[in-house]
């Protein structure tokens, strides 16, 4: 009799965990890949130095995205270090100008991406942080 229990507990047991495995779902893996130290740069070509300090993250869908993107971080690094150097004070200093910069970082990012992967990779660029000295 105990030998029966024991046979039905593991085969109910056996049941329940391949009804759990085929039920979960295989969704995307998002990954947020985070760009360390922060940006410091300065910007603007006239008048007195401007610095911007900013954390910028960046949002991947899968694991091998998120590798890649973290394999080319240095080269990522340096094309928005020159990009955000490049800006003038009028994008710096409002909340249109920051998205724009924003929009167009992310179209930069994916182009690196593309040019080095052959895919852009990154679904969006968030800034963490975002301070500017006039």
């Amino acid at each position: 009799m105990l030998k029966r229990l024991f046979f039905t507990l593991l085969v109910t047991l056996s049941v329940m965990a391949f009804a759990e495995d085929e039920a979960a779902p295989a969704g995307p893996q998002v990954q947020y890949i985070y760009f360390e130290p922060a940006f410091v740069v300065n910007y603007g070509s006239t008048g007195r130095i401007k610095y911007l300090r900013t954390d910028v993250a960046l949002k991947v869908s899968t694991t091998e995205a998120g590798a890649a993107v973290a394999h080319h971080k240095p080269y990522l690094r340096n094309s928005l270090v020159m990009l955000f150097s490049a800006q003038e004070a009028e994008i710096m200093n409002s909340t249109q100008g920051r998205e724009e910069l924003r929009q167009i970082a992310l179209e930069e990012v994916r182009a690196v991406m593309t040019q080095l992967e052959g895919a852009p990779s990154v679904d969006d660029l968030y800034f963490n942080n975002f301070v500017v000295q006039n």
